[in-house]
């Protein structure tokens, strides 16, 4: 839904390589929605993707690294972050029930601030938030997230949305996923409508995009990620 003159980015960054979304593969059916935003915004990230040809089936999500690795999650925020917090939701065993929100992006952050969120055994989660000069914000810890079964989601004034549709209020698909291309190939985009629709004529898909990528060996271009990094090592 075309609200906003700028879209949200956010890159989700794994020091070890994530799986594929659980059922991966092509959506069936594909969502025909007005597409010429979201194409945009990808072929901008240097992205050759039809998205209405070629989205996946990125419901929930899982990683197949050890039980102590670390995921890096950075959200860039170009322009008016419009009020959405981001984050993961822990899900039942059948991964289709939310159990609760772990925010790793508030609303109220301001644009460049990032977070960075830690997997630890026994199902804990540490997320923590930092601003556009890479100054640490917040540290917060949540429990019972299974880094093998989890689900990403959106939320502001207008409501809760998931990742899963099935688990959204309206059961409309307000998350597309893609496979990266290029150099960007082993990666996913996940675009996110984030208000609630009539048809999917009225969606866009460019409110917000999620970039997920190995960490390793993709090389550190920031100086802000080289001084996080060596806050995990």
């Amino acid at each position: 839904m075309k609200r906003y003159s700028l879209a949200v980015l956010a890159m989700l960054v794994a020091t070890a390589a994530m799986t594929a979304p659980a059922h991966a593969g092509l959506r069936v059916p594909q969502i025909v929605f007005p597409a010429t935003a979201l194409a945009s915004s990808l072929g901008a990230q240097g992205e050759s993707i039809d998205v209405l040809t070629q989205q996946q089936e990125g419901l929930v999500w899982g990683s197949t690294v050890s039980t102590n690795s670390t995921m890096t999650i950075q959200f860039e925020l170009p322009g008016n972050p419009h009020g959405n917090e981001m984050g993961i939701a822990r899900l039942d065993a059948a991964g289709k029930v939310p159990l609760g929100l772990v925010p790793v992006f508030p609303a109220s952050a301001g644009p460049g601030w990032f977070a960075v969120a830690s997997f630890r055994t026994g199902g804990g989660l540490v997320v923590n938030l930092f601003d556009a000069s890479a100054n640490l914000i917040s540290r917060t810890s949540s429990s019972g997230v299974n880094r093998q079964l989890f689900a990403y989601y959106i939320k502001n004034a207008g409501g809760t949305f998931y990742s899963h549709e099935g688990m959204n209020p309206d059961f409309k698909v307000h998350s597309l996923a893609f496979a990266g291309t290029g150099e960007n190939a082993g990666s996913w985009w996940l675009a996110w409508e984030d208000a609630t629709f009539p048809t999917y004529d009225d969606a866009e898909y460019d409110d917000a995009l999620l970039f997920l990528e190995s960490l390793n060996p993709t090389p550190v271009s920031q100086a802000s990620w080289g001084r996080v990094k060596t806050l995990f090592r």
